[in-house]
Parts: structure tokens; C-alpha cells; sequence
């Protein structure tokens, strides 16, 4: 029994439905010629057809188990099919599928091997082996089927999508791209192949290969939005802003009201030197969500293009809303405190009521900006409420016994960190304990209570780190770096070890080879970390290589916009390429923020080192 007739009575009861004359006159549809060769080619295969209303219940009941996820249950409905139509391709092909979603690829390999056998024009079964053999590193057959598909169907693109797929797995992206140029040949108008492909090479890092292809699936498909914001995030990452911008807008032509895109706008713009269209992008943006987390989102992004004023209006426009969300007061604090304004931020801070989720946080960065701004007793009380109701936690300890320390009362905050560490173990408070020695002038002490814990636990990692970070802070450079290279011997990806390792070395002007290695490892591991592209231009600085020192310098503190150190080094790498315009902003942003937080000085004198570097910069004569 065939299921034609099944189809036919319920379109038919589709069209004789309350409302809808059967008999009423229509006019006859244009002729698909390409749709009608489709459905010969279906059927000239087994495909659609049952031996047994049996066999067809069954596919039915499996199908509807595959959509609610019961891939097992699918499985024993095929099986029952099967029994009444051993040899359906299609029913092989479906059982196939459903053992390779249970991840059994022995299973499914045998079943669809069956399908190919049993029909061996049978494209669905060559396409999904392909995809099988490709998915257990058997390229070569896996191709020799994916190709036969091609040859069945050379105008369906799936076949060619999962060829391409198998060249990437292979590491062979010009046979890939061969691929997807092949069926651009089959199919003018089909952009999938360059787009996915594109997609894909981009992720890899790519970037050449994967603009050709973007740059051709934008051209086959301009309204494509996931392919115009791929091409934008690759031109950012490029460091091309302008063209980013444009084809984001494109994006916006055909959906003005993405968020995603928006806010990317509005970034790329911001790059490019607009902030009049970055407002614009932004405002739109704003105007479409009342996520809480969005004005953050557009705040943050003005801070990384160095506009804080912009990124405080944002929130305190956020603030005074109608629905205000007190969850904006937590994120207004993030950015006064990242802005170094610790009286706003504690201000925002306070606005955070007890039941909300981050109220716990709030408090105690309230705390902390309280503290800095020499407010001892406000803060302190704020400590010791949350010391009560979380007397483990390492983090609230620490900026306590900080606090302390900074009110006057370092005794009181070593006890409070000895009692942390009479608990138990742990690195940071070992860290925070031998910092405040060190700030004491007990550096000595301090050595010797961190080389006593590592004898106690010699392979702990943290404690190493902790012990070379001490070494560094006594001006033991040598014994710094031995013991991260004690640490990598434990632990051979500590990123902040390599990069510690990295930049010691660098500052040495030691072994500038290996700095390099380090470093850029420790940016494998964690990409896109401000210290670590730090790091990697000092190396290039001292190296000699001013250029490139200033581009992963200026990387770095974008990042990282107020980070005096960074902005120092950029300072000092403009200086060499004669920007001394821009050496001198640089080092009198790095002022700035150093006057707003003296603590973030690295070294202590830090502050006296850039007055000089400002003061002995040429005065130019002023204009005629």
C-alpha cells in the first residue's frame, strides 16, 4: 500500500473545511520545472514508498519521536518498520541517523551502509555516511560518497556543504574553497557554501581566505544579516572600523531593530572616530530594550572608546527611568569604579536594596570604594557585617584586613588574615598576608612565611606563583624567575606564570626569544587579556621594534583603557616612534588615574617617574 492515497485524503479534508469550496475556482499555479524534476528524482528511488501500512505507522511514530528527542524510542519504532520492509533505504537511512544522535557511529555506519546497498542512487544515505565517516576520521571514504551525491544531485547543496566540512576537518581549506566554488558553478544564485565556509575559516583565524568568501555570500546574498556581521567583526578584528560600520548598516537595512547589530554599530563607530553616529546607533538601541543589562552593555562600550562621561550619562539616564530596575544601581558602581569615581560609585552602590541578587557584592565594593576614599569607620562597618554573615569567604577577608590596613590598623589586619589562614590553606590569603608585610617593611618576613607554606605543599601552583610574586616585590628578580619557572614546571599552562616568566625577562632584557614565547602562550591560553598584550609589546620595546610594540600597546589598552602601567608603556613606545603628542596624553591619562587611585601605582614611584618623562619632553614654541 502506498501513502499517496493517505496524503490525498487529508489534503482534501484540508480543502473542504468549513468556509472553503471544494469546487471553487482557482487559478491554476505557475509550473515549477525545477520542483517537478525534484519530485521525479524522488521518485525514481524507494523513497516515499512502504510495503505496509504497518511499515508506515511505524515511520510515523518514529518521526515524531525524533522531534521530541526520544531518539531511542525512534529507533525501536524503524526497527518495527523495518520488520514488515527490510530494505527500505529510507527507513535505513532514518535508523542511521538516529544512532549517529545517540552517538553510536559504528551502528549507524552499518545501517546506512545497508541504505547504499539496497539503492545505491540513493542520495540522502550517501550524504549522511559521508557525514558518519567524516565524524569518525575516515576521510577517505567519507569523500568517495559525499562525491557520489554530488553526482546524484550536482544542483542540492547539502552534499557540498559537508564535503567542505571534511576538507576543513583534513586541514585542506583550498580544496574546501574549491568546493564551494563548484557549487556556486552548480547554483548561480546559492551563497551558502561561501558563507558557511566563511563563516568557519573566520572562526579559525583564517582571515584572508574567510573576507574572499564573506565578501562573495554578502554580494550572492545582500541581505544576509549573519554574513554582514561576520564581515564586520572580521574587519574590526582587522582593525578596520570604517568598513565594519558599513556593513553593519546593511545588516540594519534589513533589520533595523537587531540589538546585537545595533550595539555592534554603535561600537564601530565609536572606533571609527563617529560619536555622533555611535549616539545614534546607541540611542536606537536603548529605545528597543528595557534589559537592565543593555544601558550596561552601551556603557562599557563607551569606556573601552575612552568616553566615561558618555558611559555615566547612559546609566544615570538608565537610573531615572520610569521602570528603573535596581540593578542599575549595581552597574552604574561597576562603571563609577572602573572610572576610579569611588564616591559615585558607593553612592551607586548604596542604591542596591538587600533582597537583590547582587546585594552581597554591592556591599562590599561600597566597602572598598568607602575605604579608598578614607572613610574608615562607613567602611569598616560594612566589612564586618559582611565578615559575619560570611566568615569563609577569602575575598571579603582580604578586602577587610585591606581596609584595616588602610584605616591605620595593619596589626589588626595581619591577625585578620592569620586567623583566615589558621582555617585553612589558601594563596591568596598567603598572597594578601605577605603583601601587608611587605608594606610594612617586613619583606624578609614575608619570604619566609611563603617559603615555609610551599615546603608544606610543594607542588601547589598558586603558592609558588605567590612565592615568585613576593621574590619580585623584594627586587629579587632572579628568584622571581625561578620560581615561575618552578610553577610551569608543575604546571606548564599557568598563563599568569608565563606571562609573569614573559615580562621579567623582557624587563631583564634577558632571553627576549623565549619572552616572546612565553608571553604569546599565555595569550593562547587566555586571548585578549590586557596584561598579557602588555607584556608582549614590552618585549617588542625592548627588543627595539617600536612599531610593533606600539600596535600590541595600543591593543592592550583597549582592553585596558586606565590601566596607569599599560598607559605608561604605550607612553613610552610613542615616544620612540616620535608621537611625542601622544606620549605626553598617555602619560597624563596615567596621572590622572594615578591621582584618583594611588594604589594602582606599579612600581610605588610610578607617579614621580612620569613627571619626569612629561617634564623632560621638548616645549614647542608656541604658533606665530
Amino acid at each position: 500500500m502506498r501513502p499517496s492515497r493517505l496524503l490525498v485524503s487529508a489534503l482534501l479534508a484540508v480543502l473542504v473545511a468549513p468556509g472553503v469550496s471544494a469546487a471553487a475556482p482557482s487559478r491554476r499555479p505557475r509550473v515549477d520545472p525545477e520542483a517537478m524534476r525534484e519530485a521525479i528524482d524522488a521518485g525514481s528511488t524507494d523513497e516515499g514508498r512502504y510495503a505496509s501500512s504497518a511499515s508506515y505507522t511505524n515511520y510515523l511514530q518514529s518521526r515524531l519521536k525524533h522531534h521530541a528527542g526520544d531518539h531511542r524510542g525512534a529507533v525501536d519504532a524503524l526497527r518495527l518498520a523495518l520488520a514488515t520492509d527490510d530494505g527500505n533505504p529510507l527507513l535505513l537511512t532514518r535508523l542511521g541517523e538516529e544512532y549517529a544522535r545517540l552517538g553510536d557511529l559504528t551502528r549507524a555506519e552499518r545501517e546506512l551502509r545497508r541504505a547504499v546497498l539496497r539503492a545505491p542512487a540513493y542520495y540522502p544515505a550517501h550524504v549522511l555516511l559521508g557525514r558518519v565517516l567524516t565524524e569518525s576520521k575516515r576521510f577517505a571514504r567519507a569523500r568517495l560518497h559525499l562525491r557520489r551525491a554530488v553526482t546524484l544531485k550536482p544542483r542540492e547543496p547539502e552534499a557540498y556543504l559537508v564535503l567542505t566540512q571534511l576538507h576543513l576537518e583534513m586541514g585542506a581549506p583550498d580544496e574546501a574553497v574549491k568546493v564551494v566554488d563548484a557549487l556556486a558553478l552548480a547554483l548561480p544564485g546559492e551563497a551558502s557554501g561561501y558563507q558557511r565556509l566563511g563563516l568557519a575559516l573566520a572562526e579559525r583565524g583564517d582571515t584572508a581566505r574567510a573576507e574572499r568568501l564573506l565578501v562573495e555570500a554578502a554580494a550572492r546574498a545582500p541581505g544576509d544579516v549573519e554574513v554582514l556581521t561576520a564581515l564586520a567583526q572580521l574587519y574590526e578584528d582587522t582593525g578596520r572600523p570604517v568598513q565594519a560600520e558599513e556593513s553593519l548598516a546593511r545588516a540594519l537595512e534589513r533589520d533595523p531593530d537587531s540589538r546585537e547589530v545595533l550595539l555592534g554599530a554603535g561600537r564601530a563607530a565609536l572606533k571609527a572616530g563617529s560619536a555622533v553616529r555611535a549616539r545614534a546607533y546607541f540611542d536606537r538601541l536603548l529605545s528597543l530594550s528595557s534589559e537592565p543589562e543593555m544601558p550596561v552593555r552601551v556603557a562599557f562600550s563607551y569606556l573601552a572608546a575612552r568616553e566615561p562621561r558618555a558611559a555615566a550619562e547612559v546609566l544615570e539616564a538608565a537610573r531615572r527611568g520610569d521602570h528603573a530596575d535596581p540593578r542599575l544601581a549595581y552597574y552604574a558602581g561597576l562603571v563609577h569604579e572602573r572610572m576610579r569615581r569611588f564616591a559615585d560609585a558607593a553612592e551607586a552602590f548604596a542604591g542596591v536594596p538587600a533582597e537583590a541578587d547582587v546585594y552581597a557584592d554591592a556591599r562590599l565594593r561600597r566597602a572598598r570604594c568607602l575605604s579608598l576614599l578614607g572613610e574608615h569607620s562607613r567602611a569598616l562597618t560594612l566589612f564586618r557585617a559582611a565578615m559575619q554573615e560570611s566568615p569563609a569567604d577569602v575575598e571579603v577577608r582580604m578586602q577587610f584586613a585591606r581596609a584595616l590596613e588602610r584605616g591605620g590598623t595593619p596589626n589588626r589586619a595581619e591577625l585578620l588574615l592569620r586567623e583566615g589562614l589558621s582555617a585553612g590553606p589558601s594563596a591568596a590569603l598567603y598572597d594578601a598576608l605577605a603583601a601587608t608585610l611587605h608594606r610594612q617593611g617586613r619583606g624578609r618576613e614575608a619570604l619566609t612565611l611563603l617559603r615555609e607554606a610551599v615546603a608544606r605543599f610543594p607542588r601547589d601552583e598558586d603558592l609558588l606563583y605567590v612565592l615568585g610574586a613576593a621574590h619580585e616585590r623584594q627586587g629579587d628578580v632572579t628568584g622571581a624567575l625561578a620560581r615561575m619557572r618552578a610553577v610551569l614546571a608543575v604546571s606548564p599552562d599557568h598563563a599568569a606564570a608565563l606571562n609573569f616568566l614573559g615580562y621579567l625577562l623582557a624587563q631583564a632584557g634577558q632571553n627576549l626569544d623565549e619572552a616572546e614565547r612565553r608571553v604569546r602562550r599565555a595569550l593562547e591560553l587566555r586571548p585578549d587579556t590586557g596584561a598579557y598584550l602588555d607584556s608582549l609589546g614590552w618585549v617588542y620595546f625592548r627588543r627595539g621594534d617600536y612599531a610593533r610594540a606600539v600596535d600590541a600597546l595600543e591593543r592592550a589598552s583597549m582592553l585596558a583603557p586606565d590601566e596607569p602601567v599599560i598607559l605608561e608603556h604605550l607612553g613610552d613606545a610613542y615616544q620612540r616612534v616620535a608621537r611625542t603628542d601622544d606620549a605626553a596624553a598617555v602619560w597624563r591619562r596615567a596621572l590622572e588615574v594615578l591621582t584618583l587611585d594611588p594604589e594602582s601605582a606599579e612600581p610605588p614611584g610610578q607617579r614621580a617617574a612620569l613627571e619626569r618623562k612629561l617634564n623632560a619632553l621638548p616645549t614647542r614654541a608656541p604658533d606665530r
